[in-house]
């Protein structure tokens, strides 16, 4: 149980007849036999896809314990997207290797169909039909082996890795809030959302199936209507339909994030920042409008694992309506955060609550990512040098690219030179390939400790005699010629060195913000996207 006799846990520490388990919150384990001197506590789960609200009441609806967990949900699209990008390089580069040196050798397809090989070279290739393609697959070069279609089946209950990274988050915390506190009931606010309701309130039932694209043969005629045929930049007809966010960072298929555009504009777009910026503040809604639909899915499978927990714990589980939080909020004078509406959930069902009260503190928990299995952490940059200085970068121009691609540079050069002069420049140049950049584990590295770790840092000072000591959460490691770092709160480190992990999660407390503060933040956050 909550306890605010810290004189009494100071001496039974010192006594020997406790030890601490946890430095935040702080939490002890008693070493002798007690009555089960525990009262019940109401516990509340206010979900979402970027924080997870939890709080904790007694009977008479005191609260005792809030907690922000920040889930990293949004980046875990980006990371499935770069993993698949990575690994597609990675078999057309060993596709590639394959090709030249079947031309080398001479072991290259001789009978076939005249074609082209990356657009430059001809060569021969060959169609194969295989068992459930739709379509012949074409080899070029060299028969590569046989494709697999239709081998892989989803099982009826399946959920996205968004879903399930959100579906394990808040079990996890939930378990960690019932082992270091008696809950014996718990209550999840259950979330549906009607997206189209929130569009267009005086939507009719006949008007469900009808989506934005109703009427229109696809997304083109979409927004050639929308913005009359004239390109969203210049007002010249449009001839692109150009992603504004692009799939590196999150591309989203959907209308909000597709705009018209001239070949001129389409062509600036690429290379200059000013310009995107302007397409973002002309195209409203670039992103998704509601991001919420996670939930949708998440809900029923989250209430089934909650079920499931509480039935072998002996906890009673309620399940709740938004309408029943907001209606505990006004009652109570409650203000609204994730923490406080997990505190508000906290109280359904109880009618005679006499000592309403939120805690002064809120737990700040933050799910990391444990070490990666994947090899390459990211990918260099092609370089390339003339007498030993940086000319250009890459063959023809990156996302955000300042530097002259090499395309760039050699046009700049044969405005001046002929093309003989120019083949004899190009062949002078000093190629740096782009090179796999790997982890620090692949590299050989070692830290003491990895994201998410409970970390002891002791270091004794030999000149003064005395010693440092403390116990914090890394929030990243990094390997260093100095023997590596551990980052925890606010951007500072230790050595790694003079650390030693002594526990792990993917769920841990990072902070203590008081509630006051965490509100003053909602309300300026409010205030501002008001006056915009």
């Amino acid at each position: 149980m909550p306890t605010y006799r810290f004189g009494h846990v100071r001496k039974l520490i010192k006594e020997g007849k406790a030890v601490p388990i946890s430095k935040n919150p702080f939490t002890i384990r008693l070493k002798y036999e007690t009555p089960d001197i525990v009262q019940a506590l109401y516990g509340g789960i206010d979900t979402g896809r970027e924080n997870v609200g939890l709080g904790v009441s007694k009977e008479d609806g005191e609260g005792i314990y809030l907690s922000d967990v920040r889930t990293n949900n949004k980046s875990v699209k980006k990371n499935m997207a770069d993993r698949a990008g990575y690994r597609r390089a990675r078999r057309r580069h060993d596709r590639q290797n394959k090709q030249r040196k079947a031309v080398k050798d001479g072991t290259a397809i001789q009978n076939g169909d005249d074609d082209t090989v990356r657009t430059k070279h001809s060569c021969k290739t060959v169609k194969i039909s295989y068992p459930g393609a739709d379509e012949a697959v074409t080899h070029k070069i060299i028969r590569g082996k046989e494709g697999k279609f239709n081998n892989r089946k989803r099982s009826d209950d399946w959920l996205t890795p968004s879903a399930w990274q959100l579906i394990r988050t808040t079990m996890n915390a939930v378990q960690h809030m019932c082992s270091i506190m008696p809950i014996s009931h718990l209550s999840v606010e259950r979330v549906a959302f009607d997206f189209q309701k929130m569009e267009n309130t005086s939507i009719r039932a006949w008007q469900y199936g009808k989506g934005p694209l109703y009427g229109f043969q696809s997304y083109k005629d979409y927004i050639y209507t929308e913005q009359a045929g004239k390109c969203l930049l210049c007002g010249k007809p449009i001839t692109q339909y150009h992603h504004i966010v692009p799939q590196k960072i999150g591309r989203c298929d959907n209308v909000s994030n597709i705009a018209g555009l001239c070949n001129d504009c389409h062509c600036r777009i690429h290379g200059d920042v000013a310009v995107r910026e302007q397409l973002l503040e002309l195209k409203e809604g670039a992103r998704q409008r509601y991001k919420v639909g996670l939930l949708n899915s998440v809900m029923p499978k989250l209430i089934e694992l909650l079920s499931d927990y509480c039935e072998k714990n002996g906890i009673t589980l309620t399940i709740t309506e938004g309408k029943d939080t907001a209606g505990t909020r006004d009652r109570y004078g409650i203000p609204k955060d994730h923490s406080t509406d997990g505190y508000a959930i906290s109280l359904y069902g109880r009618k005679h609550i006499v000592n309403p009260s939120i805690p002064e503190n809120v737990f700040i928990q933050r799910r990391f990512k444990k070490k990666s299995n994947n090899n390459i952490s990211k990918v260099g940059r092609r370089e390339y040098y003339f007498n030993g200085r940086l000319i250009a970068v890459n063959r023809h121009k990156a996302m955000d690219q300042k530097a002259d691609s090499l395309e760039e540079y050699m046009a700049k050069y044969a405005e001046s030179h002929d093309k003989t002069e120019c083949d004899r420049h190009f062949h002078e140049l000093e190629i740096r390939p782009a090179k796999r950049i790997y982890t620090y584990h692949k590299a050989g590295l070692r830290v003491t400790a990895h994201p998410g770790d409970i970390v002891s840092y002791t270091k004794v000072n030999k000149t003064y005699g005395n010693t440092k000591h403390n116990v914090v959460v890394a929030v990243s490691a990094r390997a260093d010629s100095e023997g590596g770092h551990i980052e925890y709160a606010d951007g500072k480190s230790f050595k790694s060195i003079y650390c030693k992990p002594i526990g792990s999660g993917s769920v841990q407390y990072v902070d203590v913000k008081p509630i006051d503060t965490i509100i003053d933040e909602i309300e300026k956050s409010d205030l501002t996207k008001n006056a915009a």
